[in-house]
């Protein structure tokens, strides 16, 4: 996956403190090229010298060679782990500062790096400004570190040196007793925790540590522990009078004095002088990474809700006890209804705040005890409890749909929003997470086929009809391969000649098992399967090959359409490729006419008309199908390069009995005349029909009065009977 960062959209680092470093050299081992290219513009451009290695086998090399301040590291390598490297680094007792950048989203792979040594660690995608100044801080890390380690060569010069060092370290310097009372403090308590040190001093350590972890502090800093404790570095909480928590987390380490032998004397055998130097170092923000970082695997970012991941682990617990104390519990797999067309006519900032704001709607619905997580897109997951009947199941659902009667201002537009439900129980429907979890979705998805704002329990025959889904899936991938598709061919028949001007092509799947399968039956699962875009290839494919074909033999309508899915037309090269299949036969473009629906054009209209001119600069015919079923107006037949107009089945069979459609009819007709689009009714089937099309002046009919969808053969008699009338008719007559 490549993570683009523009460097003119950062902000660039300022000048730091009087004698600070605010520049460094930085080795980027990243085996991105193009996401390395990317951080090396950005570090450049605020200064940087930047040096960049592909696989950690080389950095180490590197990095053996010349000095460097910082090292930007990636977990996944082609060579070895980030992890690995890291380890080979503080083998070398290289002290450059470490940070890993990386897309790796578990949480144990970011805490390993920070324990492993380092400083940061900044997730895929990430924020520019984020990352320089992570860099900027390790630089700056990386410089106390020199003047650390010059301080630690003056401290054996000079005693009054080494106090001004101490008294100037960025940590807390203590030194301890045999009973683990604090004999000396330097003055960073004050900076740091806002403690007087003249209050702490004599006192045990545990007088500075917070009361959650001041018993562990008095064990391990009692005289029986202290030896021990100096071998490892202990982690606790001190408390603070300067920060809302009240405490901030340090790392202490211990080392035994100089000059103090192991059974507690001086060199000289004095006495007991047994005491301990500690210093105590401030990974509060380390803490607050680690805890954003588990949070963050644990949460979905967007809504703050717990994600399916922690979901799982409250269910996997929640099904323990329910299985100890013989409680029923239940799972809801929640779907906005039509959250597509929302997200399509808003785009997707709006869609995402009202993803929020319908989050917060449900939590008000639900118990302390239960857990609401979002799924995925705009589905939720619900976690109910030691629930005893159905009916206490389906009033939370009823409570929620309560909830969302009142509409959303989104936009300044009121959206009014319904959700359907899919519901497994414990233990009725499964006894693992993942079963209840499946199976909710199961109910969902079979509820959804009768409409929306559906409330379904799963029963096991749905899971049966999923599988043959599933399995239907599996088979028209083998369709494609083994080419089990046919083309069918429906005419459109001029209603002044009574000549074939077109025809639609309509493809049939000829299933080995199942016999002939309509379109409604398998492109609805290419869809999902995300196939469509090869299927709506081979229709073209096989269209123009036909007409290069009928060309032949001179018997070619004047075009040829081609329903487009709006899936396929979403390729972001779907024009460039469609061009390529028309010259592949040395088609003419304006022999083919491609077919959308209405409601592609609330999708992305920017996007659709674009696409939609390219097509047509090349000579494609553009034709709406279904006209005034979904998203009807006037602005997109001016704004878009369209030729056809299609009208509905539904209005032409309404003609036999219901006036009002009339009015509709005529006034489509007259829209299309208006504008100069050509106009084709579909679904004509009676002779009244089709008096009244052909009385109101529409252009073009299709249906079954004229003809069925026709197989190839038979639609190239028609063709080839069609050529021989207009011969015989242009043809001399013989004199008498």
């Amino acid at each position: 996956m490549i993570y683009w960062i523009d460097p003119d959209k950062t902000t660039t680092i300022g000048e730091g403190r009087s004698g600070e470093q605010t520049s460094g050299r930085v080795l980027l081992i990243e085996d991105d090229a193009s996401f390395a290219e990317s951080l090396r513009r950005l570090l450049t451009g605020q200064g940087h010298d930047v040096h960049h290695c592909a696989s950690g086998g080389t950095g180490l090399a590197v990095l053996g060679q010349r000095e460097f301040d910082v090292v930007l590291i990636d977990l996944n390598l082609p060579d070895t782990h980030g992890h690995d490297v890291i380890r080979a680094i503080r083998a070398m007792e290289i002290d450059a500062v470490l940070i890993v950048v990386s897309g790796e989203t578990e949480i144990d792979a970011a805490i390993l790096a920070l324990r492993l040594g380092a400083m940061d660690y900044v997730r895929k995608p990430l924020e520019p400004e984020i990352l320089a100044h992570s860099v900027r801080r390790a630089i700056r890390q990386r410089q106390l570190m020199r003047d650390n380690a010059n301080f630690q060569v003056r401290l054996s010069r000079s005693e009054r040196l080494h106090r001004f060092l101490v008294e100037r370290s960025p940590d807390i310097i203590f030194i301890l007793d045999r009973d683990g009372r604090i004999n000396y403090l330097n003055d960073r308590p004050q900076a740091l925790l806002g403690l007087d040190k003249k209050q702490l001093l004599n006192r045990h350590f545990a007088r500075m540590v917070h009361e959650h972890d001041r018993e562990r502090a008095r064990y391990a800093f009692s005289p029986r522990k202290l030896r021990e404790t100096a071998r490892h570095s202990v982690e606790l909480r001190l408390r603070s009078a300067l920060d809302v928590p009240g405490f901030r987390h340090f790392e202490i380490r211990l080392a035994a004095v100089d000059g103090v032998d192991g059974d507690g004397r001086d060199a000289a055998g004095a006495g007991e002088l047994e005491m301990y130097y500690g210093v105590a170092r401030d990974i509060t923000a380390r803490r607050e990474v680690e805890e954003l970082a588990t949070f963050q695997a644990n949460h979905d970012i967007l809504t703050g809700l717990p994600n399916r991941n922690l979901f799982r682990d409250h269910l996997g617990l929640a099904l323990v006890q329910a299985r100890r104390n013989m409680e029923r519990l239940a799972v809801l797999f929640l779907n906005i209804d039509r959250f597509k067309p929302i997200n399509d006519l808003f785009g997707h900032a709006r869609a995402d705040e009202l993803l929020c704001r319908v989050g917060e709607r449900i939590q008000r619905c639900l118990r302390g005890s239960d857990t609401l997580a979002r799924f995925v897109g705009d589905e939720f997951l619900v976690l109910n409890t030691g629930i005893k009947t159905d009916q206490e199941v389906l009033a939370i659902v009823a409570r929620i749909d309560q909830e969302l009667e009142a509409p959303f201002h989104l936009a300044g537009r009121n959206v009014s929003v319904t959700i359907s439900a899919g519901i497994a129980t414990f233990p009725e429907h499964g006894d693992s997470a993942e079963a209840l979890i499946r199976h909710a979705n199961i109910a969902l998805y079979h509820g959804r086929l009768k409409g929306g704002r559906s409330h379904t329990f799963f029963m096991p025959e749905m899971g049966e009809t999923t599988s043959q889904r599933l399995r239907l899936q599996s088979e028209l991938r083998r369709a494609i391969d083994q080419a089990e598709f046919e083309l069918y061919f429906q005419p459109q028949v001029d209603l002044l000649t009574r000549h074939i001007n077109g025809v639609e092509a309509l493809i049939r799947w000829n299933h080995p098992e199942r016999g002939l399968l309509p379109p409604g039956d398998f492109l609805p699962l290419a869809e999902e399967a995300g196939l469509i875009g090869e299927i709506g290839e081979w229709v073209t494919r096989m269209v123009c090959a036909k007409l290069t074909a009928w060309e032949g033999e001179g018997i070619a309508p004047a075009r040829v359409a081609i329903n487009i899915s709006p899936h396929h037309l979403d390729q972001t090269d779907f024009v460039e490729r469609f061009m390529a299949l028309l010259a592949e036969r040395a088609v003419e473009p304006r022999r083919i006419e491609v077919e959308l629906t209405e409601n592609l054009f609330i999708r992305d209209p920017g996007a659709v008309a674009k696409k939609l001119q390219a097509l047509a600069a090349h000579g494609v015919m553009i034709a709406i199908d279904d006209f005034g079923t979904q998203y009807s107006s006037l602005s997109y037949l001016q704004k878009f390069p369209i030729h056809t107009l299609k009208i509905d089945k539904s209005f032409v069979w309404e003609i036999d009995r219901e006036y009002r459609q009339h009015a509709i009819i005529k006034a489509i007709i007259s829209i299309a005349h208006g504008l100069g689009l050509n106009l084709i009714a579909e679904g004509v089937e009676t002779d009244e029909q089709l008096r009244f099309l052909q009385t109101q002046g529409c252009d073009e009919i299709q249906g079954y009065l004229i003809s069925k969808p026709l197989p190839a053969a038979t639609l190239e008699s028609l063709l080839r009977a069609q050529r021989a009338r207009s011969v015989a008719a242009v043809a001399p007559q013989p004199k008498d």
